[in-house]
């Protein structure tokens, strides 16, 4: 999924915010952070592709999704 923000400090602000979420759910995902855009990519690694894990925090992520 990408992100775009309309700035890099919002875009920073939004990844703390999915990082909390993402150590409560003990999920993490990988994250590249281009300027105001914000790439994540979900798998769970152990598994070897997406769980319910993947799922749960996709619905996470599109709430921290910018309102464009």
């Amino acid at each position: 999924k990408s992100l775009q923000y309309p700035s890099f400090p919002e875009a920073i602000a939004a990844v703390a915010a999915l990082a909390i979420d993402a150590e409560e759910m003990d999920h993490h995902p990988d994250i590249d952070i281009r300027w105001r855009t914000v790439n994540l990519t979900l798998c769970t690694h152990s598994a070897g592709g997406i769980t319910q894990f993947d799922i749960e925090l996709a619905h996470k992520i599109e709430a921290h999704a910018p309102n464009t």
